[in-house]
This record gives structure tokens, sequence and C-alpha cells, in this order.
């Protein structure tokens, strides 16, 4: 698969389709970009999808022990500009790609043409103390991250255990340690409630799998839906934190909606 370099990265990449509109689909903390392969599988012939490991995760290589939502951002937007793209682009964000999807489009306000956030993360600092515990993501780190993958079983709990689940968490797990270590401390640092009105001329839309009971909660979500004029909510039912992988023709029904809404 291909890589490109990006500042002090080689950034790894997937892409499909040859379509004149370009999605970005930035995947969650403890992930990688094959999680977005089952939405890939249901591309249009009017789309060309891309989809990047950030920095600490999945195959990319570079730098990442302080890394920042408003750095993994800017990566983002350097790996697209790197390819040649000068049109703008619909984002697609899940979890903490949620929140980064939030801040490219915060940053570059006429280069998006459309916000899709799945199960986002905290916009105001208020991750709960329980989340960002340092005892606890040690805990998951030590004893061949036995927890971890018990806990990559929580975000996406619908899945069935099966060769394809071993693909998914076998993705999951290339995420360094101290990427993991610094998410925490990251999410509490990012802020942007406030600034969330300035994306009103952006249509955008919140999918939420509906089982979703401790990360991405409504209570999470409603920030987000409250503040961007016009934003559109949706709950999938039969999904957790992971609809993309739990139920994808459901996810991909809610995503095509929302890029018909920019078109």
């Amino acid at each position: 698969m291909p890589q490109i370099i990006v500042g002090d990265l080689e950034m790894h990449f997937i892409h499909k389709g040859q379509g004149p509109e370009i999605v970005v689909f930035i995947h969650g903390n403890t992930s990688s970009s094959v999680w977005w392969e089952y939405s890939f599988d249901r591309i249009r012939p009017e789309y060309r999808f891309i989809a990047p490991d950030l920095r600490g995760r999945g195959d990319t290589v570079g730098p990442d022990a302080n890394w920042t939502v408003e750095q993994l951002a800017a990566d983002v937007y350097t790996l697209i500009k790197s390819m040649g793209i000068t049109a703008s682009v619909h984002l697609v964000g899940h979890s903490l790609g949620g929140n980064v999807a939030l801040q490219y489009a915060l940053d570059h306000p006429r280069e998006v043409r459309s916000l899709t956030l799945l199960n986002p993360g905290w916009v105001a600092g208020d991750m709960p103390a329980e989340v960002g515990d340092v005892a606890r993501i040690e805990a998951m780190l030590a004893d061949d991250r036995k927890l971890l993958k018990m806990a990559l079983r929580g975000i996406a709990a619908m899945h069935p255990e099966d060769d394809n689940w071993k693909r998914l968490e076998e993705a999951s797990l290339k995420q360094s340690d101290d990427a993991s270590r610094r998410g925490p401390a990251a999410l509490k640092e990012w802020v942007v409630v406030n600034q969330l009105p300035k994306l009103g001329h952006i249509p955008t839309m919140v999918v939420r799998g509906k089982g979703d009971a401790f990360l991405s909660t409504e209570a999470v979500c409603q920030p987000i839906v409250e503040r961007i004029p016009g934003t559109k909510y949706v709950e999938i039912d039969g999904a957790t934190h992971s609809p993309n992988v739990e139920t994808p023709d459901a996810w991909m029904d809610a995503l095509y909606e929302n890029l018909e809404r920019a078109r």
C-alpha cells in the first residue's frame, strides 16, 4: 500500500475509486485505516475514498509520543496536498478521527465540503477521568495487551469474533505505546466547543451507534449537534461505538445521505 513523506512521517494510506468526489476517512484511537475497509467495499462510482493511518498508528512511521489533535489534523491535510489534491474534500471521522476532522475543518473551513462524524469524542475537554486514568492505560499496555484486546471488543461489541475481527484487532495493536499514553492528555487539552458555530456552512451529520453507553454517548454528541447550525443527528440500532464495522450497511446509508446533502 502507498506511503508518502508528510513532514516527519512516512504516512501510510489506502485508497479506492476514481470519482470526482473525494472522501477522506480518519480512523479513531487504537485503530487504523483497516477499520474503513468495509466502507471502501461499498464505494459508489462517483467517489474516491482515501484513508490514512494516523501518527503512531497502523503502518505510518515517525515520531508519535507528543501528538496533539491539531498535529494529527495537519498531518492529514498535508497528506492530501502531497497527493496533488486541490479540490475541497468530504471529511469522515470515527471517534478520535471525528475530533481530527473537526480540527481540519476549523483550520481549513473553505476546503471541506461536508463533515460526517461517527461516534465522535469530547469537544469541551470534559472527558471523564476514568477514561483517561494513567494507571488504566498502563494496565492495558501490560501483559501482552490482554486488557487492551478486551477493550477493543467493547468498542465493536456487535462485530462477530471471526477472521475479519482478527484482522481489525491486529491492525489496532500496531498503535505504539507512546501514542496510547499520550491520548488522554491530548484529548483533555483539545477544547473547541465555542469555535464550532464557525462550521455552520458545512453540511454536517453526527452518526452514533445507539448502544454506545460509555464513550460517544448522546451527551457527548449533543454539544456538536447544538453548536454547528444545521447538523443532522442519526442513531444506528444494533451498533455500539463502531457502526463502520458493526453495521456497515446502515452506516454507509447515513454517510451517503450526508454526502448527497453537499452536492
